[in-house]
């Protein structure tokens, strides 16, 4: 399997190599990582390869049915995704995809189906894709993608092959920005370092000014919270409430930084949220409190998910944060 053109994550690729050429390759696998990491552009890589003819060099990118999946026409290629603000998968959607599986591909080994799961992962749904796994049907591949596999039942990630993936490194980034993109070499290392290699969040900083202004508010809150009393950290998160959409880009952000700062605290290196001065500064708090900062923050944003009202939110969030810091 050739997946010498999904940057960053050798062991990920090493493995899913090695998986296809011993011809054991599992029926389902989770890609889990943040946003912008690739997860959704290595599951259409593997789904490429699944259904390559050139099994030497596959997805060989030139083959009929390499070229019908780059075009998205290739009839044993499935994409499941929810619709909505949440994204998330119904009861309905794992039906149809259950009964579509028990057929026999109409070209290739396999029938692959890639399941995105959006932000809001339901119960009832898992519970029927549990079925589905459990007993698959023999040339059915599932390759799942979500944000983290914590959302996911146990039962679900323990009859799957779980990966993570991480961005590249910055150097990386910014040269397949570079080479790719209207961006400059100085504007692509500038965008590399501000979004800790991650290239969907640099593509998106490329578009608009979302991404800048979500990551000024994530930044701002951080060095908030490491100053004393509340009103520097209600001041820093006023923008959120008014903005649901900047809300969301702005607390996953947060929860990155968050992260880093748990990662720093560890004695790790590899950060991601691309403001390393912050998560140094978060990473003085004692581990026990700094363990808290992203699941108060990752809980806050699953509320957003389910229309909680935004004010209310974030001023709690604030108050829980604030709380988490001061004690002892």
């Amino acid at each position: 399997m050739d997946l010498t053109g999904f940057l960053g994550n050798p062991g990920v690729k090493s493995a899913l190599s090695e998986a296809f050429s011993s011809g054991r390759f599992p029926h389902a696998i989770l890609f889990q990582g943040e946003p912008g990491t690739g997860r959704r552009t290595l599951a259409s890589l593997v789904a490429r390869a699944l259904v390559c003819r050139e099994k030497d060099k596959a997805p060989c990118g030139a083959c009929p049915a390499c070229l019908r999946a780059l075009a998205g026409s290739h009839p044993d290629i499935r994409v499941i995704e929810g619709k909505g603000e949440g994204g998330g998968l119904s009861v309905e959607q794992i039906q149809e995809m259950a009964a579509d599986a028990q057929r026999m591909p109409d070209e290739a080994p396999y029938s692959v189906y890639i399941l995105v799961f959006g932000e809001r992962v339901m119960e009832a749904p898992q519970n029927k894709l549990l079925k589905l796994i459990e007993e698959p049907p023999g040339s059915a591949v599932f390759l799942m993608v979500c944000r983290s596999a914590q959302a996911l039942l146990p039962t679900i990630r323990s009859r799957a092959q779980v990966f993570r993936l991480m961005p590249p490194s910055e150097e990386e980034a910014a040269r397949w920005l570079s080479e790719h993109t209207s961006a400059g070499e100085e504007e692509a290392l500038r965008l590399a370092a501000l979004c800790g290699g991650n290239l969907g969040r640099m593509q998106e900083e490329m578009k608009s000014g979302a991404a800048k202004e979500a990551m000024e508010a994530a930044v701002s809150m951080a060095r908030a919270l490491t100053a004393r009393g509340a009103h520097e950290l209600l001041a820093a998160s006023a923008p959120l409430i008014k903005d649901r959409a900047l809300c969301r880009r702005a607390l996953e952000r947060l929860e990155t930084l968050f992260r880093d700062a748990c990662v720093l605290r560890c004695g790790g290196g590899a950060l991601l949220g691309g403001a390393p001065d912050i998560a140094e500064r978060l990473a003085s708090l004692p581990m026990k409190q700094l363990v808290k900062l992203p699941e108060l923050t990752e809980s806050a944003r699953q509320g957003l998910e389910r229309n909680a009202n935004a004010a209310l939110l974030v001023t709690q969030l604030c108050a829980a944060l604030r709380e988490a810091v001061e004690r002892s």
